[in-house]
């Protein structure tokens, strides 16, 4: 495989939303959801297919909140400096700017359904209403509440605002026309959360913290009935008639009942019918922690589930993405309508509320990457695991899509043919993932966990598993089956897993420094329970953390690296393992080994930020690759180990080539800490703003995977046929220009010849071409008549080759033959600065300014700072052509003495003759070199 030249970031996965702000899904396709950066919220526009990143609103003030109407034409803001602002969708920029009135910072916002009102609720206990439009800045104060203003919502057809805050337990109405304050709603025991209204607008149910759904009547506002939830609810939505039919058949759909959804600290959907008060349906969520109603008394898990967890539900939300004309309220995958689920880890969920099947999901952000990997049958899916217990698997990243995979070249580079659509493992682990490793036919998965537990993931990817069907999002194409758990598998928090290449063993590590191979049963899922079981145990393999293992192409060695600073190889006999040899030679501890697949080679990466490779023959280091200044954390072979990649914790990638054996390669071992500038050279890329953990190559190396840290993901695309494309291309066009140039200076086309060299950027070739003409003396050229007075023939026409290079730019383009005048100016500073071709630069300089007026001339861009450029080099040019004159004007005179001493001495008529003749011939050469001079 071709050594790879250049790698280019192509895509970025980071965190664009926290579950703290709300999210909009606007019929304009985008969605709009906001993110704390630098203390400051960011509105981030993503696209609805992709996920991906399109826009990011930032405002010179810190804003505090945002509201965006249902068309997506609008954008409303509020700032610490207490100002509104209305931007426009598409330009962001400010329509309308004005004074918030409040007394603090407005951290609640609420549009009515036809825009033409605005609410706003602030710290200071006071919910202000805004014309939108006609009348636009006159507003009402409604004052009541005792604290923050924390729900704020309009009625959809009748003239009333609802508030909530926090130190009340009511809800209060208000007139939206006049201001006044019309009723509240009380009867909850603490903060109400959330409000939604039926279909008709006659109904609203309230929700909130202490567990119960309450029912009121528009009529006398008045409570109508209250439902027991036990649980404690955050958000809560009705859903449109017709809705569930599927799941609770067509009864429903004919009696027109009410269905109403609410999420809270369970995490779980239920639909509740509110004319009977009865939950009739619930949609479980990642974790299953809903407590039984039927059980006797508590477990573990069940009191575990009262606190609220990072899958509790924060926001419900349905919206219309499409047009009013377009809206079809059907059971179909085709509906107009979405169902919008937020829960606390920033996971949002879209669902079709019609069916109640999930359409899509995307993570607001994650968390540090600790472990990347590729799986599938087609190795098309990314897998990973973060600081938390539960694994996420992006289902269409870029660089692995099925779609790219079947593109043609052309298409190559279209970022359209993935996604950063991701999907949250459930069950498992019950702390933090360490490490993951995948099987060599990508199926099989195995991880372990600080809760000192080893799980058996299968991956069973579905048949439909189609571009159209991940584009579509019809179902989660891929499904993760836990098969069997060991739940003591080591007496420490487990640090390294990895499989051998035909997946019949997995070597596991601990942080104890313990060693233990497993007996892996693929084939037995009948019986999972037996399908990993433990086959041997190695007390004090290292004397430190093990961090990385890594199992040979053979299946014969396993490589084992330290915080000990140690890299063993041991050989595996007889379902054991037997140390063979040590790799002494960091200075800390060793992050990363590898081994080659062609070679008896090792590769390892340590904390002292040394790369090394290693012969396993006689366990050596035989090259020793100096670069990073952090500590490396990953290194991986490249191009049939050829190259490396190497990460470290300052953020950079290096690409190393290592095709070339060193300078000092005939030298000791305890000499290869003296690198060759071929072992030190490489490429580096800036990829993260702190450590990088993980580093995953797609399988064609047509690019690699990066996670760090900063909770971001990196996707880097290899570049190098495009790049030989580019240069061939260049290659191809430079020779057919060169030609043209050569046959237009053959043809004594000198004019053309300069203004195409110019055109294309060759300053080295318009010099050769100006210099020739000085020493043509056979060259025929039309000479203005001062210039034939002025100047010698060669100088003569160089000066009009230069008129007839301005007037055939002039004629294409005045643009042209001023930009192409001033790039010549810029070749003559650059010949000003050397003897040897500044006479060349005078003519130029000379020529600019007895073209153009002065007037014209500083309208030139930066021509006073070439004027600055080209004034210490003339001067020096100036004096030093003085100086030659007062050496030329001695060399006379000693010329005139010495022709006169020898007239003096000599006798004879003829010699005399000759000596005039001679005299006159020295004279006329003097005077020769003074006119080219001057």
């Amino acid at each position: 495989m071709a050594t790879k030249l250049k790698f280019k970031l192509a895509d970025k996965f980071q965190p664009c939303f926290n579950s703290q702000y709300p999210i909009f899904h606007t019929k304009s396709g985008k969605i709009y959801c906001g993110r704390d950066v630098d203390d400051s919220l960011c509105i981030n526009v993503l696209d609805e297919n992709s996920f991906t990143l399109v826009n990011r609103i930032r405002d010179d003030e810190v804003i505090t909140s945002f509201i965006v109407d249902e068309a997506g034409s609008e954008i409303f803001i509020a700032t610490k400096n207490l100002l509104l602002k209305r931007l426009d969708s598409l330009s962001l920029r400010p329509t309308k700017v004005w004074m918030s009135c409040h007394q603090r910072i407005v951290q609640k916002m609420a549009l009515n359904k036809t825009s033409t009102r605005l609410a706003t609720g602030s710290g200071d206990m006071v919910v202000r209403l805004w014309h939108i439009g006609p009348k636009e800045g006159s507003s009402k104060s409604c004052r009541l509440h005792q604290g923050m203003i924390t729900l704020l919502k309009f009625h959809p057809t009748l003239p009333y605002l609802f508030s909530s805050s926090v130190g009340d337990h009511f809800v209060a109405v208000w007139d939206i026309e006049t201001g006044k304050h019309v009723s509240s709603l009380e009867g909850h025991q603490s903060i109400v959360t959330s409000l939604d209204f039926n279909a008709g607008g006659n109904e609203l149910v309230t929700c909130g913290r202490d567990k119960v759904l309450i029912v009121w009547s528009f009529v006398d506002f008045t409570k109508q009935k209250v439902i027991p939830t036990f649980e404690s609810l955050e958000a809560c939505t009705f859903l449109p008639v017709g809705a569930l039919t599927n799941h609770l058949g067509h009864t429903f759909s004919e009696s027109n009942t009410s269905l109403l959804l609410t999420g809270g600290q369970w995490g779980c959907l239920r639909c509740w019918d509110v004319d009977t008060g009865r939950c009739v349906l619930e949609i479980k969520g990642p974790l299953d922690r809903t407590p039984q109603s039927d059980s006797d008394s508590f477990t573990a898990l069940d009191r575990h589930s009262i606190d609220y967890g990072l899958h509790s539900i924060s926001h419900l939300n349905v919206y219309n993405i499409k047009d009013s004309n377009d809206n079809v309220l059907d059971e179909s995958e085709n509906s107009s309508l979405r169902l919008i689920l937020v829960r606390q880890s920033n996971h949002v969920e879209f669902y079709n509320p019609m069916v109640g099947k999930l359409m899509a999901e995307f993570l607001g952000d994650i968390g540090q990457v600790d472990q990347l990997c590729i799986v599938g049958k087609n190795h098309n899916y990314l897998i990973l695991a973060d600081a938390s217990p539960h694994m996420k698997i992006f289902l269409n990243p870029y660089g692995l899509s099925l779609k790219r995979k079947n593109t043609t070249e052309d298409n190559l580079n279209s970022k359209t043919d993935g996604s950063w659509k991701c999907h949250l493992i459930p069950g498992g682990h019950t702390d933090v993932i360490m490490d993951l490793t995948v099987s060599i036919c990508g199926q099989w998965i195995a991880s372990g966990s600080k809760d000192q537990s080893i799980c058996l993931w299968h991956l069973i990817e579905s048949e439909d598993s189609t571009p159209s069907s991940l584009h579509k999002s019809k179902n989660v194409p891929v499904k993760l089956d836990l098969i069997t758990q060991i739940h003591k598998a080591h007496a420490a928090h487990i640090s390294s897993v990895c499989f051998d290449r035909s997946t019949t063993h997995l070597i596991s590590s601990s942080e104890d420094g313990i060693l233990k191979v497993w007996n892996v049963q693929c084939n037995n899922l009948d019986k999972p329970d037996s399908m990993l079981s433990e086959l041997n145990t190695i007390h004090g393999a290292h004397g430190g953390v093990i961090n990385s293992i890594d199992v040979s192409v053979d299946n014969r060695l396993v490589a084992t690296a330290s915080r000990d600073k140690t890299v063993k190889i041991w050989e595996f006999k007889k379902q054991s393992l037997h140390c063979q040899g040590v790799l002494q030679g960091h200075r800390r501890g060793v992050w990363s080994v590898c081994f080659s697949r062609f070679e008896k080679i090792a590769l390892t990466a340590s904390g002292d930020g040394d790369v090394r490779l290693w012969n396993l023959k006689d366990f050596s280091c035989i090259r020793t690759l100096e670069g990073h200044d952090q500590p490396v954390y990953k290194a991986v072979f490249l191009s049939h180990d050829k190259q490396i990649l190497s990460c470290d914790q300052k953020g950079l990638i290096r690409l190393w080539n290592v095709s070339k054996p060193p300078k000092n390669n005939q030298e000791k071992s305890e000499n290869v800490d003296k690198p060759s500038s071929e072992e030190t050279s490489s490429l580096v890329y800036e990829a993260h703003d702190g450590r990088i953990w993980s580093l995953a190559i797609c399988p064609d190396e047509s690019g690699f995977f990066t996670g760090g840290e900063d909770e971001t993901l990196c996707y880097f695309e290899d570049i190098t046929e495009i790049l030989l494309n580019e240069t061939s291309q260049q290659q191809e066009e430079y020779i057919q220009t060169q030609q043209e140039l050569d046959n237009l200076v053959h043809k004594q086309m000198y004019a053309d010849a300069v203004h195409l060299a110019v055109k294309l950027d060759q300053p080295k070739r318009t010099l050769d071409i100006l210099q020739e003409l000085l020493t043509q003396d056979n060259f025929k050229q039309t000479c203005k008549d001062n210039q034939s007075i002025k100047y010698p023939t060669q100088a003569a026409n160089l000066l009009s080759v230069l008129d007839d290079f301005a007037n055939k730019s002039h004629s294409e383009s005045l643009n042209d033959s001023l930009n192409l005048s001033q790039r010549l100016l810029s070749y003559a500073i650059n010949w000003n600065t050397r003897t040897r071709t500044s006479m060349i630069s005078q003519f130029v300089l000379n020529w600019i300014l007895t073209r153009w007026k002065p007037e014209e001339l500083l309208e030139w861009p930066n021509f006073n700072q070439a004027i600055q450029y080209l004034l210490p080099y003339t001067t020096r040019h100036y004096q030093r052509i003085c100086r030659l004159e007062e050496q030329l004007a001695i060399l006379n005179y000693i010329s005139e003495v010495t022709d006169e001493h020898l007239i003096s001495s000599n006798t004879f008529d003829e010699p005399m003759e000759l000596d005039n003749d001679q005299n006159n011939v020295s004279f006329n050469s003097t005077q020769n070199v003074n006119t080219s001079l001057s």
